[in-house]
């Protein structure tokens, strides 16, 4: 589990420190440079608890039931509840604007779903090409990963 350290910042120190690792983000645009700053930031444990993190607010977005998002990303419920909890702030509002007219998102969530799919129901899915699939399981944009 991470700590945070007991020592207090001056509160003006504190701000500067924010304000340059958001600016360093925010200039950071390219997914391999993203790649290599935040495996470099993070422990490999918050890295992945971050990311998970982002794809049960995103699964939520789609409508996914609690119990999906617990088995394809191995989370607990309570870890999914967090989460909800936090999802219709105005962050992950900015953030769901933003993915909603970016591309590659969207194939990236439809790779997730047809993954998903595939491990939870092999003999269902296992015999349909991928235009199958889409015909079938990604008609109605409520339900889909994307």
């Amino acid at each position: 589990m991470t700590t945070i350290s007991k020592k207090i910042l001056a509160k003006r120190l504190e701000e500067k420190v924010y304000q340059t690792f958001w600016e360093t983000v925010v200039k950071i645009n390219k997914t391999n440079e993203a790649s290599i700053f935040f495996a470099d930031l993070f422990t490999k444990t918050e890295l992945v608890n971050f990311t998970k993190r982002l794809s049960i607010v995103v699964l939520l977005h789609k409508e996914y039931d609690w119990r999906e998002i617990c088995d394809l990303l191995k989370v607990s419920p309570n870890t999914v509840a967090k989460m909800a909890a936090k999802m219709r702030s105005e962050g992950f509002n900015l953030f769901f604007a933003k993915i909603a007219r970016d591309k590659e998102w969207e194939q990236f969530w439809k790779d997730l779903g047809k993954l998903y799919l595939n491990i939870t129901h092999p003999e269902k899915v296992g015999r349909l090409n991928d235009e199958g699939i889409e015909a079938i399981y990604f008609r109605s944009k409520k339900k889909t990963l994307i």
